[in-house]
């Protein structure tokens, strides 16, 4: 009958060995999917930043592209460029040809560049605008101060005003 004793007792300390077992893999299984859950948003999060990032340093990159086309760039002299000057009568006569080759769509693909004159005189030029069909596009500006020459006002000297050039991604 003693042995009966200490059987149970040894069932019931088995028992509450397994049930502690149990609880401590349960608490193991659900930190271990808390886990899997926390990675899963912050790998959402980071892919949404990551992309931002790259859509940012692709407007950036075309803006730099844009400023140093042969098409649009100042020059003095025997072909010398100027820092940060867009040539008006280039931009005056080169808007309608942006759109036209596919040459410039393999450039900028889906963009929008416009030149803004801010001072004297209030004016633009839209030298490049391709939209996507879709309805769902965000449009991402970026804006570049420039200089802009006006050599055909004047046939003394280059009229140099103030403006800026937008260059903005559609995504």
């Amino acid at each position: 009958m003693g042995k009966n004793k200490n059987k149970g007792r040894r069932n019931k300390k088995g028992q509450a060995r397994l049930s502690e077992s149990v609880a401590v893999m349960f608490i193991f299984f659900v930190l271990v999917l808390f886990g899997i859950m926390f990675y899963y948003k912050y790998s959402q999060i980071a892919m949404v930043e990551k992309e931002e990032r790259l859509v940012d340093e692709r407007a950036i990159d075309m803006t730099l592209r844009t400023l140093f086309l042969p098409e649009l760039m100042c020059t003095r002299g025997k072909a010398e460029p100027e820092d940060n000057c867009v040539d008006m009568m280039k931009v005056r006569h080169v808007n309608n040809t942006f759109q036209y080759f596919d040459y410039y769509f393999n450039l900028f693909g889906y963009a929008k560049i416009v030149v803004y004159e801010t001072y004297p005189g209030n004016n633009n030029w839209v030298l490049y605008d391709r939209q996507r069909i879709n309805t769902s596009m965000e449009y991402r500006p970026t804006f570049f101060i420039v200089t802009l020459k006006d050599e055909a006002s004047n046939l003394v000297e280059a009229d140099y005003r103030f403006g800026y050039l937008e260059v903005g991604i559609y995504t």
